[in-house]
């Protein structure tokens, strides 16, 4: 794409991405950064944009993307951030008790996966292989790999979110 179009069509892409970090949660200033994330991320491709079939759609993934990273890294305590001077950390019986039972439900859930998306889920978290290897060794294509760890994902939130009676299906 030449810069002339580019230039066109940026600001109707700055909008789409502004407006997609705003419904993912961003606060207005971070909107505004992950629009203008988006739009140099576009950049950086503008010379392979021919061969995506909706420009508003990828623009509205990469800011998806981008305002989920921005919550995901917004969560992370860095360690050497930590106090040093913390106290141990004493479990009682109580919280033992609740570790079991929380484990227990886990596991419960867990076995009520989809045989696929248990081996994906299990590979990517628990053994940390790359999607590429995943899918070599269940025969498929990555992106199938990352359409599986995406629904089991998904399935198990769900699990959590009705367990915890945080969300009831009254329909």
């Amino acid at each position: 794409m030449e810069q002339s179009e580019f230039e066109r069509n940026a600001p109707l892409w700055r909008e789409l991405a502004y407006e997609t970090g705003l419904a993912y949660g961003a606060d207005p200033d971070e909107a505004e950064d992950v629009a203008q994330d988006t739009l140099l991320k576009l950049w950086a491709l503008h010379d392979e944009l021919e061969r995506y079939r909706s420009l508003t759609g990828l623009t509205r993934v990469i800011a998806r993307n981008l305002t989920v990273d921005l919550h995901r890294n917004r969560r992370t305590i860095r360690l050497d951030e930590v106090p040093r001077d913390l106290p141990a950390y004493d479990r009682t019986a109580d919280s033992n008790l609740i570790s079991r039972e929380e484990e227990t439900s886990l596991q419960q859930r867990l076995s009520r996966l989809p045989a696929r998306q248990h081996q994906v889920l299990m590979m990517r978290q628990v053994e940390h292989r790359s999607y590429k290897e995943i899918a070599a060794l269940l025969g498929i294509e990555v992106s199938s790999a990352k359409v599986l760890l995406s629904r089991a994902r998904k399935w198990m939130l769900n699990q959590c979110i009705m367990q915890e009676g945080l969300f009831t299906d009254e329909r």
